[in-house]
C-alpha cells in the first residue's frame, strides 16, 4: 500500500512511518521541516515532502491507499494561538479531505483525542459519550471531527476518526520535539539529573498507551471492513488508567535498571484524606474488532530513555 501521513515526521506520525516502512509499504510523509532536514537517515521506503507540494497539486496523492491526518497545532501552541489552531486543525483538515476525496484516496484515518469528551477527565466514556470539550487544543479537533464524518457519509470515503489517550515511547526520529509529554519529561530529567519531579500531588489519573499499540491499532483498523453510515469513531487507549505518580515510578523503576544509577522522585506532599477519582475510557468497541493490546510498558519507557541518549 501507499501511506501518505502528515505530521509524518512527529511525535506519533514518525512512530507510524517508522512501522509501516517496516511492513513494507510505501510511505509519503509531509512535513514543515522537510527542505531543513539535514543528517537524517530515513528507511528507503518513506519519502519526505513538504506538505503544500503535494497539498497544491492535482496528483500528489495520485495511487495513495491511505491517508493518515496528524499534522495539527499542539495543546500549547493551541492556548497562545487560539485563531491559528482553528485554521490549522479544522481548516487544514478540511483541505485535505477535499484532495483525498478529489484524489480518490480510499481511506482518511483522522486522529482526534480523548480530550474531546471534557475536561477535567473523570468517570466512564466510551464513543456514544457527549463530547463536551473545554480546552483550544479539543474544541477544535471536535470540530473537525464533524468534517471528517460528514465526508464519510455525503461522499461515502472510508474515513475513521481515533480519539487517541495519552500515547508515549521513544520517537522515530529527531524531528519529533514533544519532551514536554509527561513521561518523555521524566525520560529526561532521569537522565539529565537523577531525579525526576512532580509539580503536583501525581494523584491526576491518565489512559497511557504505548505507541507500538497505536501503530497497530491503526493497522488493524486500516484492514477491516468500515460501513460509511455506521459510527467510525474509535477510542484508541489501554483500556484503564493509572496515576500520574505511579506512571513515574515505573518510569523511575525502568530509568534505574538501564542507567544503571539511583533516581529520586519528588512529589508534593499528600493529605491524608486525599482521594483518587476514576477515570475509564473504553476502548471495547476497538476490541471487539478482534484487535489486542501488547501493552509492554518497560519497552517504551526504555526506547524513550534510549532516544534521550541518542539524540540529546
Amino acid at each position: 500500500m501507499k501511506i501518505v501521513i502528515s505530521g509524518g515526521l512527529g511525535y506519533v506520525g514518525g512512530r507510524l512511518a517508522q512501522y509501516f516502512a517496516g511492513k513494507g509499504h510505501e510511505v509519503l510523509a509531509l512535513s514543515r521541516k522537510a527542505s531543513t532536514l539535514e543528517g537524517v537517515n530515513f528507511p528507503p521506503q518513506i519519502t519526505v515532502l513538504h506538505p503544500d507540494e503535494v497539498l497544491h497539486s492535482s496528483s500528489g496523492l495520485a495511487g495513495a491507499d491511505i491517508f493518515i491526518h496528524l499534522a495539527a497545532l499542539n495543546e500549547i501552541d493551541c492556548v497562545k494561538q487560539p485563531y491559528h489552531a482553528i485554521e490549522v486543525n479544522i481548516s487544514h483538515t478540511l483541505q485535505w479531505l477535499d484532495a483525498a476525496y478529489l484524489q480518490g484516496v480510499k481511506r482518511f484515518i483522522y486522529f482526534s483525542t480523548a480530550h474531546v469528551y471534557g475536561k477535567p477527565l473523570q468517570g466512564f466514556y466510551n464513543e456514544e459519550s457527549l463530547a463536551v470539550p473545554v480546552h483550544p487544543y479539543a474544541i477544535t479537533h471536535r470540530c473537525a471531527e464533524d468534517y471528517v464524518v460528514a465526508y464519510a457519509r455525503e461522499k461515502e470515503m472510508e474515513n475513521i476518526i481515533i480519539r487517541l489517550t495519552n500515547s508515549f515511547g521513544g520517537p522515530a526520529f529527531p524531528t519529533a520535539d514533544r519532551w514536554t509529554l509527561l513521561v518523555n519529561d521524566l525520560c529526561r530529567s532521569a537522565a539529565n539529573n537523577g531525579k525526576m519531579i512532580l509539580l503536583s500531588d501525581g494523584l491526576q489519573l491518565r489512559d497511557f498507551v504505548c505507541l507500538h499499540d497505536v501503530c497497530t491499532g491503526v493497522d488493524h483498523l486500516i484492514n477491516i471492513t468500515h460501513e460509511p453510515t455506521k459510527s467510525i469513531i474509535y477510542n484508541l487507549g489501554a483500556g484503564y488508567s493509572i496515576s500520574v505518580c505511579d506512571m513515574a515510578l515505573k518510569v523511575k523503576a525502568v530509568a534505574e535498571k538501564v542507567l544503571q544509577k539511583e533516581v529520586l522522585l519528588e512529589r508534593k506532599e499528600l493529605p491524608a484524606t486525599t482521594t483518587k477519582d476514576s477515570l475509564t475510557i473504553s476502548i471495547d468497541k476497538l476490541l471487539q474488532t478482534g484487535f489486542q493490546l501488547r501493552n509492554n510498558i518497560e519497552e517504551e519507557i526504555t526506547s524513550t530513555l534510549s532516544y534521550f541518549n541518542n539524540f540529546s
